[in-house]
């Protein structure tokens, strides 16, 4: 596998992922502006999905592509990350409006982050064993199977669940906010 530049290894496949992201955030916040009712509410919720799919499954684009132009495992993950961490940091800069910076830097860690960040471990790993499988039906000399990357994979996709089936989430958001609390004081920021 030959690797190319960087900029077709790392950043044209993140940027794919990031245009469609912020053009669905745009169509998203332009479409109220539509007097009519009806395409505005099937606008907002084709960017709306558009956006989520981006934010949420865009390594099933971006690492299969830097994958084979032949980026490192490191740059890999960073190049899925960079759309999420995009879509998190526009919400960072939307806490500042209310809220310290300390406070904005704290919302990174907030449970649909963390979600976000566990989902998109699994992707990864599981997208890792399903490419290696490839160079291998290739006739390449490469191991298949990882035990690290498929434990990976299971461990954050075991935490999804877990967490979320713990009382549907409510537990998990009730300790971040009680670390909040913590850190901040109660009624910070307002």
């Amino acid at each position: 596998m030959e690797r190319q530049s960087f900029a077709k290894r790392f950043i044209f496949p993140a940027l794919i992922v990031l245009i469609v992201a912020a053009g669905a955030w745009i169509g998203y916040h332009l479409a109220w502006r539509l007097d009519n009712r009806s395409l505005h509410d099937t606008l907002a919720q084709v960017f709306g999905i558009l956006l989520f799919a981006s934010v949420a499954f865009g390594p099933l684009v971006v690492y299969p592509i830097a994958y084979r132009r032949g980026a490192s495992g490191i740059e890999r993950v960073l190049a899925c990350l960079v759309t999420p961490f995009a879509w998190a940091t526009k919400d960072f800069f939307r806490m500042l409006a209310a809220f310290t910076v300390g406070e904005s830097l704290y919302f990174y860690l907030n449970p649909l982050n963390i979600w976000l960040i566990l989902l998109l471990t699994a992707e990864m790993a599981f997208l890792e064993l399903v490419m290696r499988r490839g160079r291998v039906r290739r006739g390449e000399d490469v191991r298949a199977f990882s035990v690290p990357v498929f434990l990976v994979g299971v461990l954050a996709i075991g935490l999804v669940f877990a967490l979320y089936a713990w009382g549907r989430g409510e537990n998990v958001f009730s300790y971040y906010l009680v670390v909040y609390r913590m850190i901040f004081g109660a009624g910070a920021g307002l």
